[in-house]
């Protein structure tokens, strides 16, 4: 997992009438889809700092020696929570509640390398502290299927 710290000066600096987020943090994972040769990919970014809202991205990929590799099927979740005391959470996507704090998104291709998603969370409530972003994807071709999921949080 890659965190970014910033200084508190440097996110007033950067995010002056803007809101939008400066910098990103992210996490990946991969795993084999058996007998292919190829890897399954998730990945899942979001801001690092924000005033307002904090966007979002999730994606699962498959790749065979770095190229595009076309599975029958490719899945990806987006599962966003808000973290702290009383926390809330809207979602653009809206997606499915999970609970106050949590809400998921799911995506599905067919007959191609990569399924993704991308949002805005808006977290609200008292003494709300940080966003998670965990993207949990799957992939199946030839009768095999693999997973992975990966998680991003401040």
């Amino acid at each position: 997992m890659k965190k970014i710290l910033l200084t508190a000066g440097l996110v007033g600096a950067l995010l002056v009438g803007t809101g939008a987020p400066t910098m990103a943090i992210s996490d990946s994972a991969s795993t084999s889809l058996p007998g292919t040769g190829a890897k399954v990919e998730v990945n899942a970014w979001q801001c690092s700092a924000y005033t307002d809202k904090c966007s979002f991205k999730t994606s699962t990929k498959t790749r065979k020696h770095g190229a595009k590799y076309k599975v029958s099927k490719i899945t990806n979740t987006a599962t966003v929570k808000a973290n702290g005391w009383q926390a809330t959470l809207a979602l653009s996507p809206s997606g499915t509640m999970v609970s106050e704090n949590t809400r998921q998104v799911s995506w599905t291709n067919e007959n191609t390398w990569i399924a993704d998603i991308s949002g805005i969370a808006d977290p609200g409530g008292s003494l709300n502290t940080s966003i998670t972003t965990c993207s949990d994807g799957g992939a199946f071709k030839s009768g095999v299927k693999a997973f992975a999921s990966a998680c991003a949080n401040d």
